[in-house]
């Protein structure tokens, strides 16, 4: 596995991109469902309706902090041996740094997922679907195999081994001024 070239996404990449990918997917009806009954609370008050779509805008970070901390607890009590070096052991029911990294990191390469998926659909479609593209990804889990999907997550992979090569980066640079 050390043999696999630096500019290609290791398998852990493109696990983190797929298992991302469809969690952002349930994510995305379980906010359209909140937003849906927020909308009579929004009536009250206009303060509220910001709140409520800030609160929505940031969950998702939330959402992958917890999940990427309980992930990691299961994987350190079902298989020990597979903890990667920059993650402790997981004691707390609460995420720590390192998930609030995942939640942050994920949600932020998912936006710019959509974001070059949505740079190659205007560039190489003959006609442009691209409002319509973002907003039914959103709103339904149906078409989950598209070429939009698949530019997304091959742009998540690839962010995914970015991150992974910074952090080897920064743990050799870390462990060469140790010595």
């Amino acid at each position: 596995m050390n043999n696999w070239p630096t500019w290609f996404p290791k398998p852990n990449a493109w696990m983190s991109a797929i298992l991302l990918i469809l969690l952002v997917r349930g994510l995305a009806v379980i906010l359209r469902i909140i937003l849906q009954l927020g909308q009579s609370l929004t009536a009250i008050s206009p303060k509220l309706q910001f709140l409520l779509y800030y609160g929505a805008l940031l969950s998702p970070i939330l959402a992958i902090a917890v999940t990427h901390h309980w992930l990691h607890v299961f994987l350190d009590r079902s298989s020990p041996s597979t903890r990667s070096p920059e993650m402790t052991s997981t004691n707390s029911i609460f995420p720590g740094l390192m998930s609030w990294w995942e939640g942050f990191y994920g949600w932020m390469a998912i936006a710019l997922a959509f974001i070059v998926s949505g740079i190659i659909q205007i560039i190489f479609w003959p006609t442009i679907r691209f409002p319509y593209g973002t907003l039914a990804w959103w709103n339904e889990l149906q078409d989950l195999f598209t070429t939009e999907t698949l530019y997304r997550l091959i742009t998540t992979a690839y962010l995914y081994q970015l991150e992974h090569i910074v952090r080897q980066h920064l743990m050799s640079v870390g462990s060469s001024t140790r010595h």
